[in-house]
């Protein structure tokens, strides 16, 4: 009966890092169109994208990544479902080797609410970022 913030925090490498990311509260609604300025996947980095939906039907998704040498859309990641209240993880490593990566997360329908994460040093540290919504 009241407002609440939320926030998701993890922890690694025996309590030595950790990171966070603050919930929706305070953000637009989830949207159609996302933006993740960064990313690495070289150098023994890794990231993932994860995209939530927050509805109660399920979403598809376009993701593609824009790299130093060009734009890399992979046909495993057009088209994805997304199911209703929950979250899919895409480790961009599978996709992409570079130290410059960016992501655009597209609904083909629906809305949804994404963030990067990104991990170094063989799970060492960690970072992570919610994504821009283009509204």
């Amino acid at each position: 009966d009241g407002a609440v913030v939320v926030e998701r925090a993890m922890y690694g490498n025996g309590w030595r890092w950790g990171h966070a990311s603050i919930g929706q509260a305070g953000l637009p609604e989830p949207g159609p169109v996302w933006y993740l300025a960064e990313g690495c996947t070289a150098g023994g980095m890794e990231t993932y994208i994860l995209v939530q939906n927050p509805d109660d039907d399920p979403v598809h998704v376009n993701i593609t990544f824009h790299t130093g040498g060009g734009e890399v859309a992979p046909a495993e990641l057009q088209n994805v479902e997304i199911p209703p209240l929950s979250r899919r993880t895409f480790p961009v490593n599978m996709w992409v080797t570079g130290y410059d990566v960016s992501t655009l997360v597209r609904c083909s329908e629906g809305r949804v609410i994404v963030e990067r994460s990104m991990y170094g040093g063989g799970w060492e540290w960690g970072h992570c970022s919610l994504g821009r919504l283009d509204i």
